[in-house]
C-alpha cells in the first residue's frame, strides 16, 4: 500500500439499526467471515471486538429502512463523494467495494487511518444531506438517517484475498 494507506473493512448502519458491536444484532454473517479471514491467517484490528455470539433481537419498530430507489441514488453520492478532488474531507477515498443494503452501508476502502474517522464521519454526513433533501424524503420520518459512529477492521495483509472473501459474505448478510 502506498501514502500509508491501509485496507478498511467499514460498516455504518440506519437509525435505529443494531451496531456490529451490538449483541442484539443479527452479525453472525460478519462473523462467520471473520473466522474465515483468521483461518487464512489474515490479520486484522478491529474497531470493536465482535460479539461471541449474537441475540438476533427483533428490530426495533422505528428503524430506517432504505428503499431501493434510495440504495440506488446512495451508492452514486458515496462514488461521486469519493472521488479525487469532490469534497475537500473525503478527496480520493478509494473504494474497493461497497455494498449498501436496507439498513447498512458496508464499504472497503484504502485510507490512511489517521485521518479514516474525518473521511468516513464526513460521508456519513454528506449522504444523510443528500439522501433527507432528495426527492424520496418520504422514506425517512424525522432527520435522522444513520446510527451512530461506525465499526471497522483494518486488514493488515494478504488484501486481495481479504477483499474476495468480504465481498463474498456481502450478498449472505440479511
Amino acid at each position: 500500500m502506498t501514502n500509508n494507506n491501509q485496507l478498511f473493512h467499514i460498516i455504518w448502519t440506519t437509525y435505529n439499526e443494531y451496531p456490529v458491536w451490538d449483541r442484539n444484532g443479527c452479525w453472525k454473517k460478519l462473523t462467520d467471515t471473520y473466522s474465515k479471514l483468521r483461518h487464512q491467517n489474515i490479520s486484522c484490528t478491529l474497531s470493536h471486538d465482535l460479539p461471541d455470539e449474537y441475540i438476533n433481537k427483533t428490530p426495533q419498530n422505528n428503524r430506517i429502512l432504505l428503499q431501493e430507489k434510495s440504495i440506488n441514488q446512495l451508492r452514486i453520492e458515496i462514488h461521486e463523494l469519493c472521488r479525487e478532488n469532490s469534497d475537500r474531507v473525503i478527496d480520493g477515498l478509494e473504494i474497493k467495494a461497497l455494498h449498501i443494503n436496507e439498513s447498512k452501508v458496508e464499504i472497503l476502502v484504502l485510507s490512511n487511518i489517521k485521518v479514516l474517522n474525518q473521511k468516513i464521519s464526513r460521508l456519513k454526513s454528506k449522504t444523510s444531506s443528500a439522501l433527507l433533501s432528495s426527492k424520496y424524503t418520504e422514506e425517512f420520518s424525522g432527520n435522522k438517517i444513520w446510527g451512530k459512529g461506525f465499526w471497522y477492521s483494518m486488514i493488515l495483509n494478504k488484501e486481495d484475498l481479504a477483499i474476495a472473501m468480504i465481498q463474498n459474505g456481502f450478498s449472505k448478510e440479511f
